[in-house]
Formats: C-alpha cells, structure tokens, sequence
C-alpha cells in the first residue's frame, strides 16, 4: 500500500540523489569554468552550491515529514540514525533552521550582485576583514532561528496528547518514542477551565520567523530593482562597460532571478502554508505530504539554474555530451568496419 510515509521516503531520497548530484556538477563547473569576469562572486556560488549538498544530507538522515491537526503543525522524524532523543530533536531543528540559512546565503547573492554593479568601490564588504560581519549575522540570524525553535517548538507532554491519537491514525506511530518532533499549537486547552487560548510563546514564534523572511526578501526585491534599472542604464551606455562585462552581469542577472523565483514559490510560499493553516485551524489531508517535498526540491533547482543561465557553464555540459555522442558514433563506426571486414574474410576463405 502506497502510504503517506512511503511517499515522504521515496521523494526524500530521490530530492536529496539530485541534489547532490546537481550540486556536485555544479561546484566542479564553478572550479573549472567560471569565466574572469565573475570575479569573486564564484566563491559565494561555490559556497551556495557546498551548503546545499549539506542541506540535502541533513534532510536525507534526517527524513522530516509534516502533518497538521487542529490548529497544530508538527514536523517529525523516525530518527533513523539512531541518535538521542535530545540531540535527535536538535537535529530536526536544525533541518528546520537550514531553511533561513539558504534565505540568508540568496540575500548575499544579490547584495554581491548589488554593489559589483551599483556600488563597486564598497565591494570590500565581502573581502577581508569586513566579510566577517558577514559571517557574524549568518551565524548570529541561523543560531537565533535554530535556538529558539529549540525552545518554543520543543517537544512537551501537552502537545504530545493532543497528537498522539493523529500520528497513530495517520501515520502508524502509536507511540511518541517512534519519533521526534517540532511542533507549534497556537490554540491550547486550559487544564482547569477547558477553554481554549491562543498560545502567545507559538505565536511569537511565527512572529519572529516572519520578521526573518520578510527582511530578507525586502532586501532581495531592493537590490533586484536596483540591479535592473543599472543593468537597463548600462545596455544604453556601452561605452562605460565592456560587452563581455554586461553580458555577464545580464547572466548573474537572470540566474539570480530564477534562483528568487524558485524559493519563493518552492520554499517560502510551502512554509507560509505550513504556518498559516495551524492559524486557521485547517487541515490539508492528503496534500500535507507534497508541503516538504516540494521544499526540498530547491538544493536542486538552486544547482540547476547556474548551469541553464551562464554560458559558460551551459558550454562546458553541451560540449561533454557531444564529446560523448561523438565517441559513440566513432565507435559505433568502427565495430562496423570491424564487423565488414570479417564478413569479407570469410566470404574469400569460403571461394578460395
């Protein structure tokens, strides 16, 4: 029977295979193929393209899957490694808080991008020493994020009675030591009274999520604006840029509209449906699997787009298969010659 978990598997190990892959291919193109005139942005794209080969090998060990129920969302694992239950809850948070890393590490793209082409003489923002304030506030916003879903979204004996019944129903996970969880139950039941109210700690959670995700996103639309009205600027007044200059600013360009497009509708749309219906207490059935699945869909795409977008790259994979039809003709050609004359040897030895 082709059950919810069986999917949530099949479509973990398959989303993590090509992200791996994709984003293997792509750190060797960025080794070996990247053009001149990118400059040092190809060491924040070999940076994207590392962390996402790390997203998906904490997601693949990890193997999170997602339900709702009654004004509640709980991201759970099986623990597959093995670990602790306490490290094994820390481990599922920290799957949760990769998902601002990879916001975090799109917003320095398009800062980069920014100021290569709107601001050049403050590029020194990500050189040395001033990229350690970098380093600071994606260490500083990741640990937030992974810290505090640590200690709000943790596991307590209140939310476990109110899923236990759920996770059995539709899950087969009769006993909360099969798993571990995340969870934010925004509308609880007071013990005395048996009223329900709105539980202000799961509230603030979201709160503090939505303030992450919406800075960084203005920050994504101001610089993509920007970048466009100089690129615009710049195809009118050839003469203060080279040809081979602008046309690779046009490549990042596109690349990096892609790559905002994907999470948006990939990541940050399937998490705003994963907060917002707990809100409004509706359940999704069936479609709740698709939510994590989707999201993590996007190591992948982000590797994808590079390749499609610089022709550099685009070259370099076009020019490999070709090799490769090439050697099969080749050979497909010799085994012929190979195969004719043989056939003609024997015909001579038969007449003679």
């Amino acid at each position: 029977m082709f059950t919810k978990l069986t999917f949530s598997l099949i479509s973990c190990y398959f989303n993590a295979l090509l992200a791996i892959l994709g984003n293997s291919l792509l750190i060797s193109l960025i080794i070996r193929k990247s053009p001149r005139s990118m400059g040092n942005y190809k060491y924040l794209m070999l940076l994207f393209s590392s962390f996402g080969v790390v997203f998906a090998i904490i997601d693949v060990t990890n193997q999170p899957m997602l339900h709702f129920f009654n004004g509640a969302y709980i991201i759970f694992s099986r623990n597959v490694l093995g670990l602790p239950r306490r490290i094994s809850f820390w481990y599922i948070a920290l799957n949760c808080a990769c998902y601002g890393m990879i916001m975090l590490l799109l917003v320095y793209h398009f800062v980069y991008r920014y100021l290569a082409v709107c601001k050049p003489h403050r590029l020194e923002l990500f050189s040395w020493p001033y990229y350690n304030i970098l380093i600071i506030i994606f260490v500083v916003v990741s640990l937030e994020w992974w810290i505090v879903a640590i200690f709000v979204a943790g596991e307590n004996p209140e939310v476990e009675g109110h899923i236990q019944e759920t996770m059995a129903e539709n899950y087969g996970l009769n006993d909360v030591k099969d798993y571990t969880y995340a969870s934010s139950w925004f509308y609880r039941i007071d013990r005395i009274t048996g009223q329900e109210y709105a539980s202000i700690p799961d509230f603030l959670f979201l709160a503090n999520l939505g303030v992450i995700i919406t800075s960084g996103f203005s920050t994504i639309i101001y610089c993509w604006l920007r970048l466009r009205r100089e690129l615009i600027q710049s195809a009118r007044e050839l003469q203060s840029i080279s040809q081979r200059t602008l046309e690779m600013q046009r490549q990042l360009f596109h690349s990096l509209i892609a790559q905002t497009l994907f999470p948006v509708f990939l990541m940050f749309i399937p998490a705003g449906i994963l907060l917002c219906f707990p809100i409004l207490k509706m359940n999704m059935g069936p479609v709740e699997v698709v939510i994590l699945p989707l999201i993590t869909t996007q190591p992948f795409m982000d590797a994808i787009v590079p390749m499609c977008f610089i022709k550099d790259y685009r070259m370099a994979i076009l020019n490999f298969v070709r090799r490769n039809k090439n050697r099969a003709k080749v050979h497909t050609a010799s085994d012929l010659v190979e195969d004719r004359s043989a056939t003609n040897s024997r015909v001579f030895s038969l007449r003679a």
